[in-house]
């Protein structure tokens, strides 16, 4: 299974990379972004089966370390891979990690269970739901292993 991993702050994405790892995701499988303009890059290049995305990320990628910069994260950066998706024609199981209950969409808040209806219908894509992240909670990694697992039973049909 080939898989997107959008996240653009270090610890989420070694506790997302470790659940994957958990549901069989071979290390040469996955494909990593940090901003934006990687995940744009990605989606349209290539064709994945899944997308973890986040939906605040920076428009640009650190350089280095030390950089401060990638600019400043858009509450709605993971709209723009979305509309990315839709308008080359990509498709994928997507799951939504963020850090907030509610997500931006359309100017409006929309409550994180509400998200994988409202994204599915409105870009076309398969989006199996929401997890909201807290760092060091087995709540979390619950919920993403649940829709893991659901993918998986799709994939077995």
């Amino acid at each position: 299974m080939k898989v997107l991993l959008v996240e653009d702050e270090e610890h989420k994405t070694v506790d997302l990379k470790n659940r994957l790892r958990v549901h069989g995701v071979a290390d040469s499988d996955l494909t990593f972004a940090q901003s934006v303009r990687e995940a744009v890059l990605a989606v349209v290049t290539t064709t994945f089966d899944l997308v973890v995305l986040d939906m605040a990320l920076p428009t640009f990628s650190k350089v280095r370390p030390d950089e401060g910069g990638g600019g400043l994260a858009q509450a709605v950066g993971g709209v723009e891979v979305l509309r990315a998706m839709q308008a080359s024609g990509k498709r994928a199981a997507i799951i939504v990690v963020t850090q907030y209950p509610d997500i931006i969409l359309n100017g409006e808040k929309v409550k994180l269970q509400n998200v994988a209806k409202i994204i599915s219908q409105r870009y076309e894509q398969n989006v199996l739901g929401g997890v909201l992240y807290s760092f060091n909670t087995p709540k979390w990694e619950a919920a993403f292993d649940g829709l893991l697992g659901l993918l998986n039973a799709r994939r077995s049909l």
